[in-house]
């Protein structure tokens, strides 16, 4: 592969990963949120309500750390090959 198409992986994986970050904290919110007002609620059922939803915002973390670490493979593997691309275009324009 060329210089520029390992950096357009990189570009690409990283766009891909700051979303996943944005989600990561969106739902960790959301997660903090529904254990505090787990604890709080009163009745059993607004407990249970709340739990359910805290159970769902874990679970969907999970998937995107998951995720989030298939990427960050992804973006290690690019970045060595766009190192190794550009020392090789250096070496090319140099002789």
């Amino acid at each position: 592969m060329t210089i520029a198409n390992e950096a357009a992986y990189l570009y690409v994986l990283a766009k891909e990963l700051t979303e996943i970050n944005s989600n990561l904290k969106k739902y960790s919110k959301k997660a903090e949120k529904h254990a505090k007002k787990h604890m709080k609620a009163t009745s059993e059922s607004r407990q249970q309500k709340h739990l359910k939803k805290h159970l769902q915002a874990q679970e969907k973390i999970h998937v995107l750390l998951q995720e989030h670490n298939r990427i960050m493979g992804k973006l290690r593997h690019h970045q060595t090959a766009f190192g190794y691309m550009l020392r090789k275009e250096h070496n090319k324009l140099r002789d």
